[in-house]
Order: structure tokens, then C-alpha cells, then sequence
């Protein structure tokens, strides 16, 4: 009976092992899913300081400053609120309960504010920005030009190089940037670090060389206290030929042999300009001086190009990365590669992702995950799992239980408990462009994640059986689909926000029309406690949200192709506009980026980083409208934090919030 039941055990196990994926799209809910944790986490928490600032207003001067997580008893994990005293050039002019922002009538261009705690620690005071408005320039020294054009100002993200408790920034400079699919050789990727006074903090820009190509598709800098020690690190796809920050190849910060003894000068781009060949490495650099620490072999290495699905390299080049606390205990650097179906057969393209920490100085080992069966990680069925990926990623604890996992297209990740990358779920709908998560419904315990879809995705129990392309609305613990609603065309744009329309929050996407030039809004949708219901929100737009107006509601952050960007908010009827960046250019072609959009200074609000019409400065405007609302700043939700991080990468989307704000 004993060796009956022994087989019985055995092939039940085998079936259920056959059976995965189906079970994965088709049971709707995951087994253990905990109830969502309060998503603040003083462990995570960047040691920052208040981040005053101040800019003359019509009606006088106005001054914010950070709150943090510990100070915020509504959101973070303060008991009562906290008490904040205002100066003007020495002398209190007001004490708060709980309030980050004021108008000072009286002020002027010349007033010097600061804020004072309850202990007597007093913040270093500033001035009202020069500029007379809510915006102020960070001069940049522009590099001199590539033989393939000048270098413009790119994506830029933000992190505490030095250990100061305020934010630099890191800027990517592009010359000739293309899109994997466009043949031409481009300029060398240079990456520099200012303070927000100007200061260049590195020697010598961080020049990746010749054999990594210029794009948004190449180059996915994270920006992050890694080792914990205070201060940022930036990590990032590196080659022979790079050079750090102090002009030495980065193969010199290697431990590994092979790496420190590569041959530098070889340029393996092709006739197109490609680079289909040659070493890969990852390097970790010191944010401070931009010097490598550590440089190690690439974990999802090419090996061949035609790999991934085609012999061009648009797809064995195409790359995302985010930061996520993977175990809970510390954060690691996650980068992903390839996300489409073979151009030919769908199935014979790869996918990769890896997340690796750094301990010290060095890399931990990394954790790999591949669908190759010629490359690390790889385990039998993977393989249904290419084309799924999207040209973003976000990250969140969507299952409670202290650990991140990072969400792309309809995958999301999990570091098992036996530390395996692995896929927690998979909802085969295939490859988009845009995706969101958001955890703005009170009736549910977790988050709603969104995505658009390209094309029609492949189940792999249906054959060859195109599912319906489209918007979808998923629980991110579960991968369990709350609302899809198809298009007639690739919904290249999708957005999913709460503008104060209807509802919970409200969702929307663009879409082509096949063998037109049309394109067709379809919604937006509403999540209400009654499910999902039409609403009319004429004007909406698909790009950014962003914090701007002082309410708890979303705006909405647009504009034309190296145009200004535009910032409109619900008034009732119609999104309306309210503020215009003027005198900058958005960046990565039609879809009309900022550099970066991040809490960075002040109160709450996000700022908004551009780049100057000129390419010799980066332009960042603050909100100057007074609130009624005081929380914590947002870069102290682990979420938003995350969202960061991952802005810059591939298809750039915004950060979101990781609780339910209480709006009235």
C-alpha cells in the first residue's frame, strides 16, 4: 500500500508540474497571499533633510519644506503631528502643527528662511530662487560634440551622491540616440552628476564607450543607496572600452581575471551599427567620485544574437531595470532583457531577467532567472514565458509579505524563500509599452496594476490562438485579470491615475487602427464600488501623473515632442491646464518626456526636471501652490521610491504612490 501511495505522490507531482502554467493564467487567485502590510518601512528610509525651499508668488513668498516618514501621523509612523517653526532671517515668523508649506506676504528676494524642530535642530536657510518664479537652473558643462552630432540632455535620475541628506542628480547625455530598429552608428553614453547648485561632482563624465550604443533601449541607470553605507551608488550595463568617473576602464575594478585582463580597444559595431558582439559586463560606481568598484560579466549573457529572436538585435538589445528589495533585507540592482515574441516563430526568442546586490563594494551573487536553455537559470517550460515583458517595469510588495517582486508586461517576479528568481505569475497577454500600479482602492487589500498590450498574446495551451490586445486592470498579488477591454490596433499609451473624475481611480489607453493613421481613446473607465463603469473625462492625456495643485488628486503631465510640457488638472468639466514649463524641451521623441519627475525638494509635490531649450542647463520647477494636505515625503514610500529608480528605463513612465490617500 505504502509504495501504491508512494507512485500515486509522484505522479501528482508530475502532473501538477506539467500543468503549471496552466494553472498559473486560469486559477485567478495565488494560494497565501497576505493581507497588504502598511507600505512604509523606516529600514528603507533615506536619511534626508528638509529640502527647504522658497520662490516669490504673486501673493508673496512661499516656503515648503520635507516632512518625513516618522513625523507623518497619517500615513507614516508618527502618533501626533508634528510642530514646525518657520524663520525669516533669524526671527520666527510662525509655528505649524503638521504643515510643510507657507506664504509669507512680508517676504522678499532677499529673505533667508529656515525651519526649526521641536529638539532645536534648525535647517540651513535659503533664499527665494533667483529667477524670481518657481523655477530654478542647473547649470551643466554640455560635452563637446560626437562625430555623429551633439550631445542633448537625456534621462536623469535622482539619489544622495554624497551623503549630504539632499538629492544630486545624475544626467545621461545622448549623441545621435536611436531605437534598436534604426540602423547608424551614435555618440559614446556619457553620464554626469551635479548637485543642485551646479556643482560637478565627477572629474570626468562616465563614458561607456563604443560598444554600447546610444538609445532609450541600452543604458538603464539605477540610482540607489545599494550597499547602505549613506550614499548612492549607480549601477549599469557596462563593455570593454567604458571608463569611470576618474577616466580608468572599469574591467580595471574587477576581481575576476578574465575581466581585468580584456583587450579595451576593440569597437564591435557592425556595418549598422550594431553591437551584436563582444564582452558584457555590469559595473557598480561610487556615486561621489563616479570611480568603478566593481565590474562583473553581464548574468544574462547574449551568446548569440538570434537567441532573442531575431539577427538584428532589436530584441537581444532591449533592456529594463529597477531596484527591489528582492529577500526584504536589502536592495538589489534588476535588470531584465528582451521582451518580444520571435520574429518568425513566436517561441523561439529568449527572455532574462537577474537581480544582484552589492555588499560593500562588490556584487553579491546574483540571482538569475532565463528562458534559454543554453544559459543560467533555465528550467524546462520557461520558454512559454517570452514575450511578455514590457519597456518598463515597476515594483512593489504585492503579496505582503515583506519581499518585492518587479512587474513587466503580465510577468511578475518573486525571489523564492530558496533564493530562485522565478515567475510568481504570468498572465500571457503579451509585450506593451506602458504600465502603472497604483493602490488607490479601498476595497481592495493590495495593488491594481495596469498595462496595455502591443499585440494579441499567446497562451501556450492555445496553440496559436491570438488573445485580445488591448488595457488591462490585474490584481498584482494574483495576476488575476479585473477588467480587459481590446482595441483594433497596437494601445502603444495607457495612463491610470485618479484625477478626481469618478470612482476609486480612472484608467484609459491610445490605440492604433489597423492600416490607418487614426488613433482611437478608448475610455476612460472608472473603478467605482459598482465595478468598472464609462466615464467622459474630455482632455485626458496618456503620458505623466503628477502631485501639482495641492489637492490629493492626480494631475496630468503632457505635451508635443521637444515641446514644454503641459500640467492640467480636473476642474469638474474638463482637464484643464494650469502650468506650462516653458523655456525647455521634452526628451525621447514622441513620447514627450521630462528628464525626471520626483519628490526632490519641498513639500509632498513633485518637481518636474527638464531640460533647457539650449542644452546647457537643466530647469526644475517646484510647485508654488499653497495645500490644505501634509504627508510624508513621497520618496519615503517604498513604492514611489522604486518608481524612481526605474523612470529613466526603456519607455520612461511615472512614479506612483504605494497607499490609499484619504481625500475628502
Amino acid at each position: 500500500m505504502g509504495s501504491r501511495l508512494s507512485g500515486l505522490r509522484a505522479l501528482s507531482r508530475a502532473l501538477y508540474k506539467r500543468a503549471g502554467l496552466f494553472l498559473i493564467y486560469f486559477r485567478g487567485e495565488r494560494p497565501r497571499v497576505r493581507k497588504r502590510r502598511r507600505q512604509v518601512s523606516q529600514g528603507r528610509m533615506e536619511n534626508l533633510g528638509r529640502g527647504l525651499v522658497a520662490m516669490r508668488t504673486g501673493e508673496g513668498i512661499f516656503i515648503s519644506w520635507r516632512m518625513f516618514l516618522t513625523e507623518d501621523h497619517v500615513y507614516g509612523t508618527a502618533s501626533s503631528p508634528m510642530m514646525y517653526t518657520l524663520l525669516r532671517d533669524g526671527a520666527v515668523i510662525a509655528t505649524f502643527e503638521g504643515k510643510t508649506n507657507y506664504i509669507d506676504k512680508e517676504g522678499t528676494l532677499e529673505s533667508v528662511y529656515s525651519v526649526r524642530m521641536p529638539s532645536g535642530e534648525e535647517c540651513e536657510g535659503v533664499r527665494p530662487f533667483s529667477s524670481g518664479s518657481n523655477w530654478f537652473d542647473i547649470p551643466l558643462v554640455r560635452p563637446s560634440d560626437s562625430p555623429y552630432g551633439p550631445y542633448t540632455i537625456n534621462d536623469v535620475s535622482a539619489g544622495d551622491l554624497d551623503g549630504d541628506g539632499e538629492y544630486e542628480l545624475v544626467v545621461k547625455w545622448d549623441s545621435a540616440g536611436r531605437d534598436n530598429s534604426e540602423p547608424g552608428l551614435t555618440g559614446n553614453v556619457l553620464l554626469d552628476a551635479y548637485k543642485l547648485d551646479g556643482t560637478k561632482l565627477w572629474e570626468h563624465p562616465i563614458d561607456l564607450g563604443v560598444n554600447i550604443r546610444a538609445g532609450a533601449h541600452y543604458t538603464q541607470f539605477l540610482v540607489y543607496d545599494f550597499n547602505r553605507d549613506g550614499r548612492s551608488e549607480i549601477v549599469m550595463k557596462t563593455a570593454p572600452g567604458s571608463k569611470d568617473g576618474e577616466g580608468r576602464f572599469v574591467s580595471e575594478a574587477s576581481r575576476e581575471d578574465s575581466i581585468r585582463s580584456c583587450d579595451n580597444t576593440p569597437d564591435y559595431r557592425d556595418s549598422r551599427g550594431m553591437v551584436l558582439k563582444g564582452e558584457e559586463f555590469l559595473t557598480v560606481f561610487d556615486g561621489r567620485t563616479g570611480k568603478a568598484l566593481d565590474t562583473i560579466d553581464y548574468p544574462n549573457k547574449r551568446i548569440d544574437s538570434a537567441m532573442w529572436g531575431d539577427t538584428d538585435g532589436n530584441r537581444s538589445e532591449r533592456y529594463t531595470a529597477a531596484v527591489a528589495w528582492l529577500d526584504g533585507k536589502r536592495p538589489y540592482a534588476f535588470f531584465m532583457r528582451g521582451y518580444y515574441w520571435g520574429r518568425k516563430d513566436p517561441r523561439q526568442a529568449r527572455h532574462g531577467a537577474f537581480g544582484v546586490s552589492v555588499e560593500g563594494s562588490r556584487f553579491g551573487r546574483p540571482v538569475v532567472f532565463d528562458t534559454s536553455g543554453r544559459a543560467s537559470g533555465y528550467r524546462k517550460w520557461n520558454e512559454f514565458y517570452v514575450g511578455e515583458g514590457n519597456h518598463n517595469c515597476v515594483v512593489a510588495d504585492v503579496d505582503g509579505d515583506g519581499r518585492d517582486e518587479v512587474l513587466t508586461g503580465t510577468i511578475c517576479y518573486k525571489l523564492t524563500r530558496r533564493r530562485k528568481l522565478s515567475v510568481w505569475w504570468c498572465g500571457f497577454l503579451g509585450h506593451g509599452d506602458a504600465l502603472h500600479i497604483m493602490a488607490r482602492d479601498p476595497g481592495h487589500v493590495g495593488y491594481d496594476y495596469f498595462t496595455v498590450h502591443e499585440c494579441g498574446g499567446r497562451h501556450p495551451y492555445l496553440k496559436d490562438k491570438a488573445l485580445d490586445r488591448g488595457m488591462s486592470v490585474i490584481d498584482a498579488a494574483t495576476g488575476h485579470t479585473i477588467f480587459h477591454i481590446g482595441s483594433p490596433g497596437d494601445m502603444g499609451r495607457g495612463m491610470m491615475a485618479d484625477v478626481g473624475a469618478g470612482g476609486w481611480y480612472q484608467f484609459w489607453g491610445v490605440s492604433e487602427v489597423e492600416g490607418s493613421a487614426e488613433r482611437l481613446l478608448v475610455g476612460p473607465f472608472a473603478r467605482t464600488p459598482k465595478g468598472i463603469e464609462k466615464v467622459d473625462i474630455p482632455g485626458v492625456s496618456a503620458n505623466f501623473r503628477i502631485f501639482w495643485d495641492g489637492d490629493l488628486y492626480d494631475e496630468l503631465l503632457d505635451g508635443k515632442p521637444g515641446e514644454p510640457l503641459e500640467v492640467t488638472s480636473w476642474n469638474g468639466k474638463r482637464m484643464e491646464r494650469i502650468f506650462t514649463t516653458e523655456g525647455c524641451v521634452s526628451i525621447n521623441g514622441t513620447k514627450a518626456n521630462p528628464c525626471l519627475q520626483a519628490d526632490i525638494l519641498g513639500d509632498w509635490r513633485e518637481e518636474i526636471v527638464m531640460a533647457r531649450e539650449d542644452n546647457e542647463a537643466l530647469r526644475v520647477f517646484v510647485s508654488d501652490i499653497p495645500s490644505d494636505f501634509s504627508l510624508m515625503t513621497l520618496m519615503h514610500d517604498p513604492v514611489y521610491r522604486a518608481g524612481v529608480a526605474a523612470e529613466q528605463t526603456g519607455y520612461n513612465q511615472p512614479p506612483h504612490v504605494g497607499f490609499c490617500l484619504n481625500k475628502p
